[in-house]
């Protein structure tokens, strides 16, 4: 009953979700007319700010060229001024009659007056045609602006026209649609009710049949229960005579086996203390081999240490001898120091000799002398060279004979040094390769001694230790011989008893259970006639419960897709006024977004031309133009001028 099926599926959320949907379909529509609004929006804002902009522009063009217009008047008034000083000037200086220079006076002054006239009213002209452009600008300006801002108009009014009542239709579609949901959900709640109240009605048959299974049931409790409780008891009884018999047997053999428990304890201990026994001989064995090995140890020491001495001792003596074969060489310096002095000072004789021989020979002006002169001074130079040749001779003997004495002396004390060095090294040599022999000989002598007392020292303890540990293992093998002699009985006699006590727990047992097993059988006869009444009671409830559940659940189902279907129509109808209402609004506010976009630029267009004509200078040209002939007229009035004041 529990696993029943009787809930209906509840339609109402497809309600919330289709009035959800439609609230965004009415949302999108808004947002869409939004955007069309705002493009047609700014079709006259832009098409306002650029006829300001390109208003203000033109404006300040013709401005500008009025006031170049002006000052060209200007220009005009103070250029005349100066011809007409200028023209009087020169009539001034003019040589001719007073009637003709008046006369003349009269014509230059009518000319320099047509020709001011003529360029003010050109100017004036000028002027006239720019503020007329302007006007006709300013008008283009304010026609342009009013169109495009006219189409604005018309299409935000076509946009509010095509929005306004699928909006409202959309609300009060999605209200009527949450209206629905909640009719739909109340009738949801009714067939559930109504489908739960049958469920209950076959609660109620079940628990009934429920009763009256017990009612047959209940009775077996008085009836089964005494004959199983005697079974039991005497089954208890069988049981616990056992238990004591077996518990008896049992103590026996515990107790003899805790008395060899004991026995081994006692002979674990004795064990125990053997092996501390023989440890500790053995540590004093070993601990006096060690001592023994430290006594031969020292004397090995001793003949190191003096070993190590004396080689110390020969480092010393060597480096003694460096120092002294070193200072040796010390006085080779001071001879080469000597042998350098004297060559500088053999260079500086040459330089002197080369010097005043160079004197000499520029002291004799042989080319400057006469022919009777010139046998005179062939001599003298002849002289001055046997002096040089003399003089270079008897250097070069002292030169000579000074570098061979400075050589014999510095080659001698050279020998002299390294023979004293060799007969030095060669005695130190000898001396510590003597010493050497001698500390080789004493120090393998020594480890020799050493090596030989320590094995005799380690042998005897090594046969000391074998004693010892024979001894204690003799003593090990005695006491598990002892424990041995009570244990080996037991193994014999336990398996024995315990097959004898598997044996009455077999009897003892099967008894206790043969009893149980006449009880169960008396009871197993009273319940399989208790149990064919309840299985003929409960096949009948099952039957009425069975076609009940399977009516339930017809009616559930028949519910389910009427409410179903009922929901479905609905929702169609809804979504197809839903879809309506917002596919029609949609083409009419892309039509006008479309119409902004494209109509844009043709309604910009003019506003566009406009600003090219400013760009391309339609207030300067003129201007330009005028400048021009004011130009060309005040030169040509000079030449004039001049003709006549000539």
């Amino acid at each position: 009953m529990n696993a029943a099926n009787v809930t209906l599926a509840d339609p109402s959320p497809r309600f919330d979700a289709l009035a959800t949907e439609v609230q965004g379909h009415q949302q999108a529509l808004t947002a869409s007319s939004t955007t069309a609004r705002t493009q047609a929006e700014a079709l006259g804002q832009e098409a306002t700010a650029k006829s300001q902009g390109l208003e203000a522009q033109a404006k300040s063009s013709a401005e500008s060229s009025q006031g170049q217009l002006t000052a060209l008047q200007q220009q005009v008034a103070q250029r005349c001024d100066a011809d007409k000083q200028s023209f009087d000037a020169k009539l001034a200086k003019r040589q001719g009659s007073r009637e003709e220079t008046e006369a003349r006076r009269a014509q230059g002054y009518a000319l320099i007056e047509q020709t001011r006239s003529q360029l003010t009213q050109d100017l004036t002209g000028v002027g006239s045609t720019i503020a007329a452009a302007l006007a006709a600008v300013l008008v283009r300006l304010a026609t342009s602006r009013d169109t495009a801002t006219g189409r604005s108009t018309q299409l935000t009014s076509t946009l509010d026209g095509a929005v306004k009542d699928p909006v409202s239709a959309l609300t009060a579609l999605h209200q009527e649609i949450l209206n629905a949901g909640k009719t739909t959900k109340d009738a949801h709640q009714q067939q559930q009710s109504t489908l739960e109240g049958q469920r209950k009605a076959l609660v109620d048959q079940l628990m009934a049949a429920a009763a009256a299974a017990a009612a047959i049931v209940d009775p077996l409790d008085t009836q089964v229960a005494p004959s199983l409780t005697a079974g039991k008891t005497q089954a208890d009884g069988a049981l616990d005579t056992l238990g004591k018999t077996i518990a008896g047997q049992v103590a026996s053999v515990t107790a003899q086996l805790t008395v060899v428990e004991k026995l081994i304890d006692q002979v674990q201990q004795q064990v125990e203390a053997a092996i501390t026994t023989v440890s500790g001989t053995i540590d004093g064995l070993v601990q006096g081999a060690l001592t023994a090995v430290e006594s031969v140890k020292a004397p090995l020491k001793a003949t190191l240490d003096a070993a190590f001495t004396t080689l110390d001792t020969l480092v010393a003596t060597v480096s003694a001898l460096k120092q002294q074969v070193m200072a040796l060489f010390e006085v080779l310096p001071q001879k080469l120091e000597q042998l350098q002095t004297l060559f500088q000072q053999i260079v500086g004789s040459l330089e002197s000799l080369l010097e005043r021989a160079m004197g000499l020979l520029d002291a004799i002006p042989a080319a400057d002398l006469p022919k009777p002169l010139v046998s005179p001074a062939v001599q003298g130079i002849t002289q001055v060279v046997t002096q040089i040749t003399t003089q270079l001779g008897t250097l070069t003997s002292q030169v000579g004979t000074q570098l061979q004495s400075v050589q014999q002396t510095i080659v001698s004390q050279v020998e002299t040094v390294q023979t004293q060095a060799q007969t030095q090294i060669d005695t130190a040599t000898t001396q510590a390769v003597t010493q050497m022999g001698t500390l080789t000989d004493s120090i393998l002598q020594g480890i020799e001694q050493a090596t030989a007392q320590v094995g005799q020292i380690i042998a005897a303890a090594v046969t000391q230790i074998g004693t010892v540990k024979d001894q204690g293992v003799q003593q090990i093998e005695a006491m598990k011989q002892q424990v041995a002699a009570r244990v080996t009985p037991l193994d014999t006699q336990v398996p024995q008893r315990l097959e004898a006590l598997d044996a009455q727990v077999g009897s003892g047992i099967d008894a206790a259970v043969q009893g149980m097993r006449t009880a169960r059988d008396s009871a197993e006869g009273q319940v399989t006639s208790a149990k064919g009444r309840l299985d003929s009671h409960l096949g009948t409830t099952n039957t009425s419960v069975a076609g009940g559940l399977t009516s339930l659940e017809q009616a559930r189902a028949s519910a389910e897709t009427s409410l179903t279907g009922q929901v479905d129509q609905a929702l169609a109808a809804f979504t197809q006024r839903a879809e309506g209402l917002k596919s029609g609004a949609q083409t009419q506010v892309d039509s006008v977004s479309t119409q902004a976009t494209a109509q844009k630029p043709q309604l910009l267009s003019p506003l566009d031309a406009i600003g090219a004509q400013l760009q391309g200078g339609a207030f300067a040209k003129p201007v330009t133009a005028a400048n021009g002939r004011v130009t060309s007229a005040l030169n040509a009035l000079g030449p004039k001028l001049d003709a006549l004041a000539s």
